[in-house]
């Protein structure tokens, strides 16, 4: 698929298409490493950086944090590394481990366990959350909405008949 289709594709889709309330926890941060948050507004292509680990100095690989719209998951991407590394990261094999992170047990928040290792230890153990915000797109004539939100009871009393 070319950019133009790319474009197209996720303009016509419903979408996170920004996020906002950037939280970061860290219980471990490498000391040659710094966080940096990104815009969080989506790309015209699709791509919705969260946030970056990025060394002070040198030339060591960096990390970004994007949102995968499709399993509505936070995955991070290892740069500035040979394909070998960049393909051991994504399996977690060989000392590297982070690219799939775990939500975490907030039922009332978005928030994702973070633990990115390389063989020469841990650049980052910690959580991050955030706020989505979906932008749905609809053609004239045709508006089609569904979801689901929690169901609160309400008591009847003799105040609210």
């Amino acid at each position: 698929m070319d950019r133009q289709q790319k474009i197209k594709r996720v303009a016509s889709k419903g979408h996170v298409a920004k996020i906002s309330n950037l939280e970061v926890v860290h219980n471990v941060i490498h000391p040659d490493y710094t966080l940096e948050p990104c815009d969080g507004q989506l790309s015209e292509t699709g791509r919705l950086e969260v946030l970056k680990l990025v060394p002070k100095s040198g030339d060591r690989p960096y990390f970004t944090a994007r949102w995968d719209q499709k399993p509505e998951h936070l995955d991070i991407d290892m740069h500035n590394a040979s394909k070998t590394a960049i393909k051991s990261f994504k399996k977690n094999k060989h000392g590297y481990r982070g690219h799939h992170t775990k939500r975490a047990s907030a039922p009332d928040r978005r928030v994702f366990d973070v633990e990115i290792q390389t063989p020469d230890g841990a650049i980052f153990v910690g959580t991050v959350s955030f706020w989505n915000h979906y932008e749905l797109n609809v053609e004239p004539g045709r508006i089609r909405l569904t979801g689901s939100a929690p169901v609160l009871q309400v008591k009847r009393t003799e105040e609210n008949g």
